[in-house]
């Protein structure tokens, strides 16, 4: 099978025809192209997003719409150019004979601190003894099952009780009063009695040890600590690879309602890609459009920056996905979301920011970084909060930067000089800016700057753009 790689929002203008031999492009350029709803009418794509209320803004396409893959032709010169363009969709896909292998436009190092960031990891990155771990082979969705397992097994594995009887010379718990009158007279020497014993959910256990087989390697190298959960889930295993059956009875079993293993929701879920992704399920379909799995990365950007925000602004509170209703009485009502809105804690400003995970070089080009639709609807959120009073308004885009540092990035409200603005009191600013995601393909933003300073220093920036 061949396989093309390509990166998250490739070719939204055309800028990058394929090098390779374009016969099976071509047939699948005459196909029309993947979209969301398309892929996920089969069930041998799996599509994972950090956040279910992701598209609800109605200012954005119906989920069912959102581009995945699609191939197209363009002639010039003469010469058919076939160009693979992609949505905002990152993982392996298979499509016709030619598998895609999707990867974000970021280093490898901001990617894995987005990923530990949406599982809930919050780590050092300084590594143990000078080593510097590369997870650039690594496939995704191994990764995210690998971290949730690690971070849900931290109070042990999935357990239930269960009653055990014994019919042995000493009694176990309490008397088992049915078993005593049917089988102890006259008295043998042996007395019926029962017992509440834990043990792990067996379903559980079949699902997990199976994913953990299927990246074995990786444990190794990376996640040396799962090596003892590896040995209790082999020692409780059935020897059977578990069915579809089996695999959705572990994701909704009851113990998955206790607090202390309600984290192994996400891991299982990730552990059933993780087989589908390795061809090990017996009744997986040959006769899928597409398979695979997809992560939606606009959502994972979205919840890294949250998690940001939320730990690293003193003063502000940090509201995602805050529900704004235009026009709610009218036939033209509309529901939208900004992804954060920010209030400082003595209510004396407001800030309205959007998460936009695609490119962004910072220079005047052609075709613009800032797409139109962004900044007209950035720019009606803070409409929107000055038409209710707000005094001081801030509002933003915030994207993973090509570049440490962008230049005339701010500006008043809409750019207006002094002589153009209503002065009644109040102040509004833009801006765009982001965090520095490194060269693509690389396990470090570079040798003299971690991701930790590329945080450190959009926080530094946000915060005096907020301030002044």
């Amino acid at each position: 099978m061949e396989i093309i790689d390509a990166s998250v929002n490739q070719n939204f203008h055309f800028e990058k025809p394929e090098s390779v031999s374009s016969t099976k492009l071509k047939n699948l350029a005459e196909k029309s192209a993947l979209s969301l709803g398309r892929i996920t009418a089969e069930r041998d794509v799996a599509v994972v997003s950090f956040r279910q209320d992701f598209l609800l803004n109605s200012n954005v396409e119906s989920e069912d719409d959102r581009l995945v893959l699609a191939i197209e032709k363009r002639r010039k010169n003469d010469v058919d150019e076939f160009y693979v363009k992609t949505g905002l969709y990152a993982g392996r896909i298979s499509y016709g004979d030619v598998l895609f292998n999707i990867k974000p436009d970021c280093s490898n190092a901001l990617y894995e601190q987005m990923l530990n960031y949406a599982n809930h990891i919050y780590i050092d990155k300084t590594e143990d003894n000078g080593e510097r771990k590369d997870h650039s082979d690594f496939p995704l969705i191994e990764y995210l099952f690998l971290s949730s397992l690690q971070r849900a097994s931290v109070m042990g594995l999935p357990q239930e009780y269960s009653k055990q009887r014994y019919h042995d010379i000493k009694v176990h718990g309490g008397l088992d009063i049915q078993n005593y009158i049917k089988k102890d007279f006259p008295f043998m020497g042996r007395i019926s009695s029962q017992k509440n014993e834990r043990h792990y959910v067996q379903c559980v256990v079949d699902v997990l040890f199976t994913a953990l087989k299927a990246c074995r390697g990786e444990i190794e190298k990376n996640f040396k600590r799962l090596n003892l959960i590896k040995n209790e889930l082999n020692a409780s295993y059935s020897g059977k690879f578990p069915s579809q059956q089996t695999i959705l009875k572990a994701q909704t079993h009851r113990v998955l309602n206790n607090p202390m293993f309600a984290d192994f929701k996400q891991t299982l879920k990730f552990a059933e890609i993780v087989i589908r992704h390795n061809a090990i399920l017996p009744d997986a379909k040959d006769s899928a459009i597409a398979s695979g799995y997809l992560l939606d990365v606009a959502s994972l950007w979205e919840v890294y920056l949250e998690h940001l925000l939320q730990t690293r602004l003193d003063g502000w509170s940090v509201s995602a996905q805050e529900k704004i209703n235009l026009y709610q009485d009218c036939f033209f009502k509309r529901e939208n979301r900004p992804d954060f809105v920010l209030r400082k804690d003595d209510g004396s400003c407001i800030a309205v920011l959007d998460a936009k995970f695609k490119r962004m070089d910072g220079v005047y080009k052609k075709y613009s970084d800032v797409d139109r639709e962004d900044l007209f609807q950035i720019h009606s959120y803070a409409g929107y909060y000055r038409e209710r009073g707000v005094k001081d308004i801030r509002c933003g885009l915030i994207y993973p930067l090509s570049q440490k540092v962008l230049e005339k990035n701010q500006a008043s409200l809409y750019g207006l000089t002094e002589e153009y603005r209503v002065h009644d009191g109040s102040k509004a600013k833009f801006m765009v800016d982001g965090i520095y995601k490194g060269m693509d393909d690389c396990s470090v933003l570079d040798s003299k700057y971690s991701v930790a300073d590329a945080e450190d220093a959009f926080i530094e920036r946000l915060k005096f753009f907020l301030n002044s």
